[in-house]
């Protein structure tokens, strides 16, 4: 009797170390805002340095326009902190040559995926961060690919990602695609 205590004992224990972190478990986020160091635009005229600066206009809004991108809304969680020192970091390391393509089904893989979470120069600390990774901003289209990842900030392991489109809109290269963001957004 003895024995099969211990073993449905250390089965129920080994099954809640089995169970992996998902990111409906978690209560709070620190939010690190959009990266897009490995993003790619199709089909649009502006220049690179036009939607470089796009980028950062993009990025503040969830400071300047916090209730219209208020994440906690949309994710039903507390957000910590917004920090885009980082993001803005990788972003100004973007080579205008890289940022077209001419190819529309562009799109980043897991392993990409991971790379640019390693790459971001963030402090290690207990917690859960999430950052929206740009992939392909298609403007034949109308449409901004994106990859929504929550991670472990401290070890920056991957809790869940998970791909999002939005329909871009509005006046002005910031805005226009701010409002494929705010559609992602959403639908979170």
């Amino acid at each position: 009797m003895r024995k099969i205590i211990l073993s449905l004992f250390l089965i129920a224990i080994l099954a809640c170390f089995a169970q992996s972190k998902s990111a409906s478990d978690v209560t709070s986020i620190k939010f690190y805002g959009i990266d897009y160091s490995m993003a790619k635009v199709y089909g649009a005229a502006e220049t690179p340095g036009e939607f470089k600066v796009a980028f950062d206009g993009i990025n503040l809004l969830f400071i300047t326009e916090a209730k219209k991108y208020n994440l906690e809304k949309f994710l039903g969680i507390s957000v910590t902190e917004i920090s885009l020192d980082a993001v803005n970091e990788v972003n100004n390391k973007i080579k205008p040559d890289d940022l077209r393509t001419t190819n529309q089904n562009y799109t980043l893989d897991d392993q990409q995926i991971a790379h640019a979470v390693q790459a971001l120069p963030i402090e290690k600390e207990p917690g859960v961060g999430m950052v929206i990774i740009a992939k392909l901003l298609n403007k034949a289209a109308n449409n901004g690919s994106y990859q929504i990842v929550f991670f472990n900030t401290d070890t920056k392991e991957i809790i869940e990602s998970t791909p999002a489109n939005g329909k871009a809109r509005g006046f002005g290269l910031r805005n226009f695609w701010a409002g494929s963001i705010y559609q992602v957004l959403k639908r979170l």
